[in-house]
């Protein structure tokens, strides 16, 4: 598929116009010497092994996630490895296209993701995109659902450590006092989960002062943590990237069938957390 075409349908897939303002999303450097594309390598973070993967599986493109060109460049040198890296795609004749918070957003996108291992009754972004003037109950950034039936905190730690595939997450547990103050008409039960609100990545904006008993997000700083809890609400934290990598093998097949010619999605199998738990 020539390399325009293919940039149309990942566009459609996930508009850009639905990322955030602040971010750099899209075709981000165009090869002048491969105009036709067969093979995309998509990834969570492009880092050189990444690349190299990139190059000896014959991609002509690569579908970072998370955007390599982000800050502007004042030069190009070797010296550092985000430099070495677009210019090694350069040489190669590699794309690069990122769609980011374009997937956050989308429907069947990676906020949807991290809930599906959930049973809920009602489900909607937390930052609702508008279309056609009014907010969409289905794209925006986040999500926010109503559980079919209450899950204890335990419980919902162990559906996320299952869902996310790790087998341990940081809980900033409510403020007793503060719970109760929360619940008061209702009389809920300590850590008894009935909302849950998720973020991909960083969380600590997006949930900040959202109406949920369990934040679950990649991280949050200390300071984010402390305000959470002393709100009365729990906060799940994964690591940033185990929010978002899970969701690979789930998009490379939407991908297909989206695009649907002769075109392959892969799946990196380089990439990984940069930080490990010893």
């Amino acid at each position: 598929m020539k390399l325009r075409s293919l940039v149309s349908k990942l566009e459609s897939f996930a508009p850009t116009m639905h990322a955030e303002s602040w971010d750099n999303v899209g075709l981000l450097l165009e090869s002048s010497t491969s105009p036709a594309v067969k093979k995309v390598l998509t990834t969570i973070d492009l880092t050189e092994p990444v690349l190299e993967e990139a190059k000896s599986r014959q991609c002509s493109m690569i579908l970072s996630y998370h955007p390599p060109i982000f800050h502007s460049f004042k030069r190009l040198t070797q010296e550092d490895a985000k430099s070495r890296i677009i210019i090694n795609c350069v040489v190669s004749g590699i794309s690069i296209y990122s769609p980011h918070t374009a997937w956050d957003s989308r429907e069947n996108g990676l906020n949807d993701w991290i809930v599906e291992c959930l049973s809920y009754k009602q489900k909607l972004p937390i930052n609702p995109a508008l279309i056609d003037g009014a907010p969409s109950d289905s794209i925006g950034m986040g999500r926010i659902v109503i559980l079919k039936s209450p899950l204890s905190l335990t419980k919902a730690c162990e559906i996320f450590k299952t869902h996310l595939g790790i087998s341990t997450l940081r809980l900033g547990h409510a403020d007793p006092l503060q719970w109760v103050k929360r619940h008061k008409e209702t009389g809920q039960d300590y850590d008894v989960i009935r909302s849950v609100a998720v973020c991909a990545g960083s969380g600590g904006s997006l949930l900040k002062g959202v109406d949920a008993d369990l934040y679950v997000t990649g991280e949050m700083s200390h300071h984010e943590v402390l305000a959470v809890v002393a709100e009365g609400r729990n906060v799940l934290l994964s690591e940033h990237t185990h929010t978002e990598r899970g969701y690979l093998k789930s998009v490379v097949e939407q991908l297909a069938k989206h695009v649907a010619e002769d075109v392959e999605f892969l799946v990196s199998e380089t990439d990984c957390n940069p930080i490990e738990t010893i």
